[in-house]
């Protein structure tokens, strides 16, 4: 009966005190699902969509991708950037759509051109949004991941590649060709070069030119007379004698500017004042005209050398007097002055 008794007292006891684990149980209960609503109402308030409006893309080819987000009327959405947020592709344009808001909350949405330059088989995209609710609180939410398929324009193949290629290492010889710019070049440059000289050095490089050309015409006037006297004898004096006036009248009328080549021997006695000259051309006129040879021969045509060689002194001399006078004449007007 005690024991009976006390099992009528159990129940009664059990009814009137719960034991803790059953409050505990329905608390978590609770808990439970006051989470699920939150996640079940946040999954509503925001939801974000990304996908590629194409299954397959072409390497530089453009193709579009659509990006939404459906959120709290109040909050402001910011969209990412196209610059950092959309590798490996490129964003070539982009268009915005105005926000439409009805009872289940505002819609944000853009669709992007993009272009890809990537070899990949399977390309993957996902970008984030990041949401300014109305209190001030920042969310930052990623898209769903979407992937696009590149398509190959060059396909394997397992057929054996059976082409042999011709070896040819015979050299083929090139056509020379003009470089027109730069021989136009280098010419510009020299004229520029020459221009430049001639302005600063012109007139003293003219002078020099001058000076150096009669004295070249008066070295070679100097080994041909000498030759000339070398070879003189009295079997060849006649020949040697007239030769030698000859080239001396022609190198005398250069220097002095007058017609010694035509004048007779008076009329150069008179126009070149020297008693010596006067006696020498009476001795080449007799060895000449006459054929008398005599030991005075060479000493007369000595004699002739020498006014020649005054001559080309005086020349020279007029000249470098012009120049330093800083006055450029030509040689007639040297000679004459």
């Amino acid at each position: 009966m005690k024991v009976a008794a006390q099992r009528m007292v159990y129940p009664v006891f059990r009814s009137r005190r719960p034991p803790r684990t059953a409050f505990l149980r329905i608390r978590h209960a609770l808990l439970v699902l006051h989470c699920s609503f939150f996640i079940i109402h946040s999954s509503f308030s925001q939801t974000s969509r990304g996908v590629f409006l194409t299954d397959t893309i072409e390497l530089g080819q453009p193709f579009q991708y659509a990006l939404s987000l459906r959120h709290p009327a109040g909050a402001e959405v910011f969209f990412p950037d196209t610059a950092r947020h959309f590798a490996p592709f490129l964003v070539r344009d982009m268009t915005v759509f105005s926000t439409v808001t009805d009872a289940a909350g505002s819609l944000d949405s853009a669709v992007y051109t993009l272009v890809s330059f990537e070899t990949r088989p399977l390309q993957l995209l996902q970008v984030p949004i990041l949401l300014l609710s109305a209190e001030g609180d920042s969310t930052l939410l990623l898209s769903p991941a979407d992937t696009v398929r590149l398509r190959e324009r060059v396909r394997p193949t397992t057929r054996p590649d059976t082409l042999q290629l011709a070896a040819d290492t015979r050299p083929l010889t090139l056509k020379p060709q003009m470089n027109y710019p730069l021989l136009v070049t280098i010419l510009v440059g020299l004229l520029v070069v020459v221009g430049l000289v001639n302005l600063f050095f012109g007139r003293s490089i003219r002078e020099q030119t001058e000076l150096f050309q009669i004295y070249r015409l008066h070295r070679d006037f100097r080994r041909a007379f000498d030759r000339l006297l070398r070879d003189l004898n009295p079997s060849t004096a006649a020949e040697k004698a007239e030769r030698a006036v000859v080239l001396w009248r022609a190198h005398l009328e250069l220097l002095e500017r007058k017609p010694y080549s035509t004048m007779t021997s008076r009329e150069i006695t008179d126009s070149i004042p020297d008693q010596r000259l006067s006696e020498a051309l009476k001795e080449t006129d007799g060895v000449i005209y006459g054929g008398v040879y005599s030991s005075q021969t060479q000493a007369s045509l000595r004699v002739l050398y020498e006014v020649a060689d005054s001559a080309y002194r005086r020349y020279r001399m007029r000249l470098i007097e012009a120049r330093r006078r800083g006055r450029r004449q030509p040689a007639e007007e040297a000679l004459l002055s």
